[in-house]
């Protein structure tokens, strides 16, 4: 069992995907990198690895592997594997698909993913193994046919071809004898023939923009002849038959014989004829003659003198130039034009569905315009399809994408541990296509607590309490009034920091013992004795202490009535009694 994926709409146009007989549960994997993937679609909407296709004895299972953008059958979503039926039709990135179990015609290229071509197998439509065909380049060779590219990409180039030989014209260089730069060429675009009596033919091979001949779209197999001129996308080139002579012939003019003067009937008779500038007018006839002609200048002339007579300018329209004024107000879009068939390919990147109607409105005005073909990408639809998919992970929720410019994305946003950033760069490389146009600013906010942190402690800030939320950093607590100059050069920091977006101070600036830590609550002082109105001793919780003991860690530094001054690594504590 067969079966054949037929490319009818899209970017891929003409492409044919076969899976040939075989062993059941084979599969193969269709996608965008050629690393992962058994079948490679060069569309930038394809995914890495796209879906994946295989074999049963029920027949082909088709399964959808992209969550960027999923494949579809019939117009559906393929959410679970589903059996192939003859006629579905399955989307695959921008391009549509025809499935069927029947062989199609070998006259459009296809993709083969049992059997690779070997190196001496002749091509499709190429002349037998034995019959090695010879395409020249450079100086033209002593041959009959000659093509001559004038305008697109290789513009300039001659190529040379011999009798009894075919070639391939497209872009693809490992199938092509004839190969154009071209985005508008097709892989196989056309197929060029020499016969055994040295007549030229030209024949489309299913390609997306067709073959122009003499600005008619051909639809088979065409007989050329010299000074043909054959398009293919925006490059055009000119046939040569060097056999055709190419002198003016320049025929005389035919000589007029003159007719035999009769004689009139009056001569004949022998009478006299007098000759007409020997009759005499009357004077009433010349007055009526001249009355007549005055009046008839005199309406001529009236009628002339309404008229205003200009010279008649022709002005040359540059068509490029007038696509360029519209294109040039989108900078992310650059734009390939083919005066000849009048039609227009655009790519790259604008940012939003607005910015694009403007962008096709413009150029649909442009009357020479025949048919345009836009590849452009709109960065919106783009970063809302990522921002979707980040939605669905809860440690995500506070991570979005946007585009600040065409062709740029930015991931930003906040997770909490360095793990979470691993996973989050992992599941990007696997989803996003334009990883090469992607900048990523999430911050993790287990990093930047510890920087925090770490700067309180260096000033001696202790005391001072932080929160962390989404970029939004709360301080709080009490610092003495000689730590106030350095704290607030410490915020003016932290707002410079990246991923803060946003610093709230409440932290109270005390002068003297207001600003100690109380621990009146912990601790309880039960007695005290005094020496000169001052407190020596005291018991606290049933321990007798002094200036310079430990109480849990803490030194005590200072005993006065009704306080007791404590520090530990530069934090100080009190502790207040009243004693009656």
């Amino acid at each position: 069992m067969s079966g054949y994926l037929i490319a009818e709409e899209g970017p891929l146009a003409g492409m044919t995907i076969s899976f040939e007989e075989g062993e059941e549960d084979k599969e193969w994997s269709l996608g965008r990198d050629p690393e992962t993937s058994d079948v490679l679609l060069e569309d930038p909407m394809v995914s890495r690895k796209h879906a994946l296709v295989r074999s049963t004895a029920e027949g082909f299972i088709f399964e959808n592997l992209s969550m960027v953008n999923p494949a579809t059958q019939n117009g559906m979503v393929v959410a679970d594997p589903v059996l192939l039926k003859e006629g579905d039709i399955i989307q695959i990135g921008s391009t549509f698909f025809n499935f069927t179990e029947q062989a199609p015609e070998k006259s459009a290229p296809s993709t083969s993913i049992h059997e690779p071509l070997s190196e001496e197998a002749p091509k499709e439509g190429g002349p037998p193994a034995e019959m090695s065909s010879e395409l020249h380049f450079g100086p033209s060779p002593d041959t009959r046919w000659l093509l001559k590219v004038i305008s697109g990409p290789n513009a300039g180039a001659e190529f040379a071809m011999t009798k009894s030989s075919t070639y391939l014209i497209g872009k693809d260089p490992n199938i092509c004898d004839i190969v154009f730069q071209d985005l508008s060429v097709s892989r196989q675009h056309a197929r060029l023939i020499v016969d055994e009596e040295e007549n030229a033919f030209v024949e489309d091979l299913g390609s997306r923009n067709g073959v122009i001949v003499n600005g008619e779209l051909i639809g088979e197999k065409t007989l050329l002849s010299t000074q043909d001129l054959v398009a293919l996308g925006t490059t055009t080139f000119l046939v040569i038959d060097r056999l055709e002579a190419r002198e003016t012939i320049i025929s005389p003019p035919t000589a007029i014989p003159t007719a035999p003067i009769k004689k009139t009937a009056a001569a004949a008779k022998g009478k006299e004829t007098r000759d007409w500038k020997e009759l005499i007018i009357p004077k009433k006839h010349l007055v009526m003659a001249g009355v007549f002609g005055a009046v008839l200048f005199a309406s001529v002339f009236g009628m002339l003198s309404l008229f205003k007579t200009e010279p008649i300018v022709m002005v040359k329209v540059d068509e490029n130039e007038k696509i360029q004024e519209i294109v040039s107000q989108f900078p992310g879009v650059q734009f390939s034009f083919n005066e000849p068939s009048g039609k227009l390919f655009l790519i790259g990147h604008v940012t939003t569905t607005v910015r694009h109607q403007e962008l096709t409105y413009g150029l649909k005005e442009l009357r020479f315009i025949s048919s345009m073909e836009d590849n452009v990408i709109v960065d919106e639809l783009v970063w809302q399809n990522m921002n979707a998919l980040l939605s669905t992970n809860p440690e995500w929720i506070g991570v979005s994408m946007y585009s600040p410019e065409p062709g740029k994305f930015i991931l930003r946003g906040y997770i909490q541990t360095l793990e979470e950033a691993v996973a989050l760069s992992d599941y990007v490389n696997l989803n996003f296509n334009y990883l090469d146009r992607l900048e990523n600013q999430v911050v993790v906010e287990k990093n930047l607590q510890i920087e925090i942190e770490s700067q309180l402690v260096e000033m001696g800030l202790r005391a001072v309490t932080f929160d962390l939320i989404n970029g939004d950093l709360v301080l709080a607590g009490r610092i003495e009034k000689e730590q106030n100059k350095s704290f607030q050069s410490l915020v003016s920091e932290l707002r410079k920091v990246r991923g803060i977006r946003e610093v709230k101070n409440y932290v109270v600036v005390s002068t003297g013992d207001a600003s100690r830590i109380d621990l009146s609550k912990n601790f309880r002082v039960t007695g005290y004795s005094k020496r000169d109105e001052m407190d020596f001793y005291v018991v606290i919780n049933g321990k007798i202490l002094g200036q310079g003991d430990l109480l849990e860690g803490m030194l005590i530094t200072k005993i006065q009535p009704k306080m007791v001054f404590l520090e530990k690594q530069g934090q100080k504590f009190r502790i207040d009694y009243n004693i009656q």
